[in-house]
């Protein structure tokens, strides 16, 4: 028997993709489930073509800690004749996501495995430290603590939390991340460490800022109750501006709130609650504008609102690839 030739196999893989995206599409049709059969049945070739296909979602399954079978049961939120039109693209950013989601784990265990506190994806957890001060962790976040005679010092490895800092008069509560330190001026504020940027958003009182090998906090530091700054290593702190702290809070409370903002800036948000990856497969769509509350413990009904607000479809690949698409 000969080999198959390169250009077969690319042929074939993608014809694969298109049947696995297809049967687990919540429009999928007795039809389809023959065509796909006979076409899966046409030779050896056809038959590991499909086999890897699936495969592969089940490997990304495996990772993510479920051994349910990719086809195994439809998923909802699937316009079939968009995902057939947008083919080809959809392949394309199907895999590149899936070799990221790959890395994710790899990404967080490391921090994880080196931190006194954590959560994983889509969890929050509260915590109370020794002096009493508590601590509300969000998703994807981990935390040391270094407590000693003279301070109370916190590294914010990744993610963001908030913290409800106890008096201490001799021991000043210190929060550092990989390119800033917080210190508290009273007792509650938050920080977000992302993307080699940290925010600092404060509820109550105020809270000075300096860089990670900075010696004194300068008098233009302050971030006050109310506001909110963010710091990068080029520019120091910048923007210090007036928020709505219940919108700012609302995570705290189970819930995200947008108002206004841009559709891109909405997906992610909500890609740091889920596993995998939430895309926007059309520009155009990016800059949409999106007013709304969403639940943080149910990313379909959030996918389904913004399906229901926007002139968009949602095509769920996967549990963990959500393509957003016109």
């Amino acid at each position: 028997m000969s080999k198959a030739s390169v250009s077969e196999i690319t042929e074939l893989s993608d014809q694969a993709i298109d049947w696995i995206i297809r049967l687990n599409s919540d429009k999928v049709t007795k039809q389809d489930k023959l065509l796909a059969a006979q076409w899966i049945n046409r030779s050896p070739s056809h038959q590991k073509a499909f086999i890897e296909a699936e495969q592969l979602m089940l490997d990304m399954g495996e990772v993510m800690g479920t051994e349910k079978p990719i086809s195994s049961e439809p998923q909802p939120l699937i316009d079939s004749k968009r995902v057939r039109h947008d083919g080809r693209r959809l392949r394309g950013l199907a895999v590149a996501s899936i070799l990221f989601i790959l890395t994710l784990p790899l990404i967080s265990l490391n921090d994880h495995w080196f931190s006194d506190y954590y959560t994983a994806v889509g969890e929050q957890k509260t915590i109370t430290l020794a002096d009493g001060s508590q601590v509300k962790l969000n998703t994807d976040t981990a935390l040391s603590v270094n407590y000693s005679a003279s301070g109370r010092k916190l590294v914010l490895k990744h993610g963001q939390a908030v913290f409800h800092v106890a008096t201490d008069r001799n021991r000043p509560f210190e929060v550092a991340t990989d390119i800033a330190i917080i210190k508290a001026l009273g007792t509650v504020f938050e920080v977000t460490e992302r993307s080699k940027t940290t925010f600092i958003t404060v509820q109550e009182h105020a809270v000075s800022v300096k860089g990670l090998h900075d010696k004194d906090y300068a008098e233009t530091s302050r971030v006050n109750a109310g506001q909110q700054g963010f710091y990068d290593q080029e520019n120091g702190l910048q923007s210090i501006v007036a928020v709505d702290i219940n919108q700012a809070t609302a995570w705290q409370r189970g819930k995200l709130v947008f108002k206004n903002q841009p559709l891109q800036e909405v997906v992610a948000e909500l890609d740091r609650y889920v596993y995998g990856r939430i895309a926007i497969v059309d520009d155009r769509l990016a800059n949409l504008r999106v007013s709304g509350v969403f639940p943080i413990n149910d990313p379909a009904a959030s996918m389904y609102m913004i399906e229901q607000i926007l002139p968009i479809k949602v095509t769920r690949i996967t549990p963990w690839l959500t393509l957003l698409h016109g």
